[in-house]
């Protein structure tokens, strides 16, 4: 069964009505705001109802029922409402794309889907009448949710349609696979990372010799490390990979230089001094991590291929978008 969020920003969604405005002193119905045309696609058009479909429940969820006129989350809105245009634009250029291709979804497709989601769905609320319930809750008849759900599945189903075919000829060869882990060996680089942090120099060499002369590491860290963050774990902070950036450099430079069991030189960061232990020092064969490597390849190279016919086929069908309207 397909995963209806690949594509959809907000998922099975609810039409949420726009409240009147005034233009030219003659107020517009919310119907009428609602079909406001704000892009056109070829021969489709985006409204602004649509548009708020996708950012509506999304907005509604963070700023509540009134985000509308929330003056403080007016930026946040008008740039929420501007990605959800995009995304329809995009979509409707992949329905063009399908119906060209002749690989549009068939009712029976799609009644497929939706029926076999409906049921996990129903599995995960205990039931029919577990279900029911949730969708009371929420504000929605099965007959909307299955409404909106049938729209996104089709939706779903044409996108990967069309970029099933945009990808088929996607290779990744053996030669890329070793070029990527050779330029990115930190990344296969990891360790088991434990520090003491401590304020002053001569505190942490005094640490440092007594660590090595054979006292727990941990125990120490417990009972002199000022980082409040992992003292009570004995400093650990658990397997860190050598391309991380939660650390700051002066630290990570460190870590990279120590071999299994070596414990640092204090090392001078913004935060004090650190003593620094290594232990489970892990590289990752180019073996071990070759399918991962060739599915980022893989993810790359879509992605790319992708974003480049998205900006073709605007040209091609001469899309024109109106965000003054939103």
């Amino acid at each position: 069964m397909i995963k209806i969020n690949k594509i959809l920003a907000a998922g099975a969604l609810s039409i949420f009505a726009f409240s009147a405005v005034g233009c030219n002193m003659i107020a517009k119905t919310p119907e009428a705001i609602a079909n406001t045309v704000v892009a056109k696609v070829g021969d489709l058009k985006v409204t602004k109802g649509e548009v708020e479909e996708v950012a509506g429940p999304v907005l509604e969820q963070y700023y509540g029922e009134d985000y509308e006129s929330n003056t403080e989350a007016a930026e946040t809105v008008k740039n929420f409402r501007t990605q959800a245009l995009n995304l329809l634009v995009e979509q409707k250029l992949l329905e063009i794309k399908a119906k060209e291709m002749n690989i549009l979804p068939t009712d029976e497709e799609i009644n497929k889907e939706v029926n076999e989601y409906l049921e996990s769905m129903q599995e995960t609320y205990g039931g029919e009448e577990g279900f029911n319930s949730a969708l009371e809750q929420a504000g929605l008849t099965l007959e909307e949710y299955k409404e909106n759900l049938t729209k996104n599945i089709r939706m779903q189903l044409i996108s990967e349609k069309v970029t099933d075919d945009m990808f088929k000829d996607i290779t990744v060869a053996d030669e890329e696979i070793k070029t990527y882990y050779n330029e990115n060996t930190d990344s296969f680089k990891s360790a088991t990372v434990s520090h003491i942090l401590v304020s002053d120099e001569a505190k942490a060499n005094e640490l440092r010799e007594r660590a090595l002369k054979g006292e727990d590491f941990a125990t120490l860290a417990k009972e002199n490390s000022e980082d409040t963050g992992t003292k009570e774990k004995g400093g650990s902070l658990g397997t860190v990979t050598y391309d991380s950036t939660q650390y700051v450099t002066e630290f990570m430079t460190a870590v990279k230089a120590l071999k299994e069991g070596e414990i640092s030189e204090p090392v001078k960061s913004t935060y004090g001094y650190h003593i620094i232990k290594a232990e489970n020092v892990k590289v990752d064969s180019l073996e071990d991590k070759k399918e991962e490597i060739k599915t980022t390849l893989e993810n790359e190279k879509k992605n790319e291929l992708y974003t480049t016919k998205i900006e073709e086929w605007k040209e091609q069908y001469k899309v024109k978008t109106y965000e003054g309207r939103l």
